[in-house]
């Protein structure tokens, strides 16, 4: 899993719970057309749930890594991920300092591997971040 993909996620997080929010309203609307059996549209809302619960722990470690930065570290980390490519392409002051805020905040983000369920579901759900 890649820094960026984990500061797109930490930054577009609202966007994606609203996408698994109504993927779980549309499995409990479609429960009522009967068209499975009550216990497979349960399953969906189920994982759906869980994945959310997963997604929301994940994002509160980052908060706390992310908040311990310096408002302009905030402030890069968060161009960096709006980005479309690396920090190779930008001049090279720019990139050097976007760099140096990218280890720093990976340093931080030590206890990463307590999520890893969550990260899986970051680089699974990447496409839904946009990007």
């Amino acid at each position: 899993m890649t820094s960026k993909k984990l500061l797109r996620f930490y930054f577009r997080a609202e966007r994606l719970n609203v996408v698994l929010d109504g993927a779980a309203m549309r499995a409990a609307l479609a429960s009522a057309s009967g068209g499975y059996a009550g216990e497979h549209y349960a399953d969906r809302i189920i994982t759906i749930i869980d994945a959310k619960r997963k997604l929301s722990s994940l994002w509160a470690y980052l908060n706390e890594v992310i908040s311990s930065l310096s408002d302009g570290d905030r402030r890069v980390l968060a161009y960096y991920a709006q980005l479309r490519g690396g920090y190779s392409a930008l001049p090279a002051a720019q990139a050097k300092a976007v760099r140096r805020v990218v280890v720093k905040f990976v340093r931080r983000a030590r206890y990463l591997g307590r999520h890893k369920q969550a990260v899986e579901l970051v680089g699974s759900m990447s496409a839904l971040l946009g990007g």
